[in-house]
């Protein structure tokens, strides 16, 4: 796209990053199949979001994490250039998102250091309380990403699967009591909450001005389908 007198209009990079619990529990009720259904679906809205925004130029990263965080796509790929392959979750594998929250932050410190980027958006989806075998707890992780000037501007939206999901931590990483928490209670659920966290966060991240995240404050979808996961203990 050109501005009026012929120029390319420059986009700014706009990353990001979702960050996606496989940890065994993961593996109840199709957890791990509808999270793959609902990043499969997500895409395309993405590439709609990224062909109607003239100014950004988005970037996806997946961070997933269990017993060890794991790259499933490490460097900044334009989203339509993004071949999603289905995750599978590790059989007794952990919730170790301090651990995950820590390595993000590494990462973000190689994004550019000049003021031509968007903040990033980071979605966080679990379904458990974080553990910390790896000696890394969530508050030191978290602290790690806020301690990071991209982290701690990022726009950051988490969402819950099912009734074990420990959505105080989830909010602690949100950082914001304005901005929704979601809690998915079935495959459905899961699909639409994903879509419309990725498109606000989006649309928020590349506003021309960074301040507060107004915009994500509007209601999500309603609630659908029967609460298959909610009382899986």
């Amino acid at each position: 796209m050109s501005d009026r007198l012929g120029g390319a209009l420059a986009r700014k990079p706009l990353h990001f990053i979702f960050v996606l619990d496989v940890s065994g529990s993961m593996m109840r009720g199709g957890r791990i199949q509808a999270l793959n259904n609902a990043i499969t679906e997500v895409l395309p809205h993405l590439k709609d979001e990224a062909r109607a925004n003239p100014h950004a130029e988005l970037l996806i990263r997946v961070l997933a994490f269990a017993n060890d965080p794991a790259w499933i796509i490490e460097e900044p790929t334009p989203v339509d250039q993004v071949h999603w392959t289905r995750l599978e979750a590790v059989p007794r594998g952990f919730t170790e998102l301090g651990s995950a929250l820590q390595t993000l932050a590494g990462a973000l410190d190689h994004l550019d250091e000049s003021s031509s980027a968007f903040p990033p958006a980071i979605i966080l989806v679990s379904d458990g309380r974080p553990t910390q075998s790896s000696g890394v707890t969530f508050s030191e992780g978290l602290q790690s990403l806020l301690n990071n000037r991209w982290g701690a501007t990022a726009v950051r939206l988490a969402l819950g699967v099912g009734r074990d999901a420990d959505m105080h931590s989830l909010r602690r990483f949100i950082g914001d009591e304005d901005v929704p928490l979601l809690r998915a209670d079935n495959p459905e659920q899961l699909v639409e909450y994903i879509v419309w966290a990725s498109k606000a966060a989006s649309k928020v991240a590349s506003r021309p001005v960074v301040g507060p995240a107004t915009g994500l404050n509007a209601a999500p979808p309603s609630p659908i389908g029967d609460p298959i996961w909610s009382s899986l203990a």
